[in-house]
């Protein structure tokens, strides 16, 4: 396999086209807010991943101590081994080749979970995706995908965990959204611009609501 590259910090990530999902563009947008407003993980899952651009870009700025990645797509973990390989990440870096959570161990579990999931609801939207990307990179219809997601999350969430999933504002708002995070037994932290660089995007975050003193 023929690699393309794009150097992220100092973590040097393989890619090819069919798996590029926007994440080495607008995806950089996560570091400053995980740094800033989030704050620091130790434990951090990417899902929809792809090659790790953006899970990559977090631990090569220091913002992570251990990272997994989760994709459905089996060709994003022949890249992301040979990014580990090549930038001496083994031990650091594990990668899960799963439906959701479907194949993900039962105990396994994290401090934050990101993702820059499909954007677009319905396969009839007219969207530029359409032309450059497969539909496992841009189709959600009905949501589907982040329902079951949103689902499944909480019981891989450490004590006091987040989720920061980033949105396509030309194809979703903040409360297409709401209703699953509430009925997933999270609770909603916000919306967030993803800054000038990237208007169309934006942050949704939530996390495990705070347990009450004495209970």
């Amino acid at each position: 396999m023929t690699y393309n590259h794009i150097p992220l910090g100092g973590i040097r990530v393989s890619y090819t086209p069919e798996l590029e999902g926007g994440g080495h563009e607008f995806g950089r947008a996560f570091a400053p807010f995980v740094r800033d407003v989030v704050g620091r993980p130790g434990r951090l899952l990417e899902w929809c991943a792809g090659p790790g651009f953006i899970g990559f870009s977090l631990l090569a700025a220091g913002l992570c101590d251990s990272l997994d990645l989760a994709d459905i797509n089996e060709h994003a973990a022949s890249a992301v081994a040979e990014t580990v390989g090549a930038n001496g990440l083994d031990g650091r870096v594990q990668f899960h080749i799963s439906d959701c959570f479907a194949h993900i161990p039962a105990g396994a579990s994290w401090d934050l979970v990101i993702g820059n999931p499909p954007h677009v609801n319905s396969e009839d939207t007219q969207t530029d995706y359409r032309r450059s990307h497969s539909p496992l990179i841009w189709q959600d219809s009905d949501w589907a995908i982040h329902r079951r997601f949103y689902r499944e999350v909480g019981a891989h969430l450490l004590p006091g965990g987040s989720v920061v999933l980033q949105e396509n504002r030309r194809f979703s708002s903040p409360e297409d959204f709401t209703g699953l995070i509430e009925g997933s037994g999270l609770e909603v932290v916000g919306a967030f611009d993803c800054g000038p660089d990237y208007e169309d995007y934006y942050f949704l975050w939530s996390r495990l609501p705070a347990v009450a003193a004495g209970s």
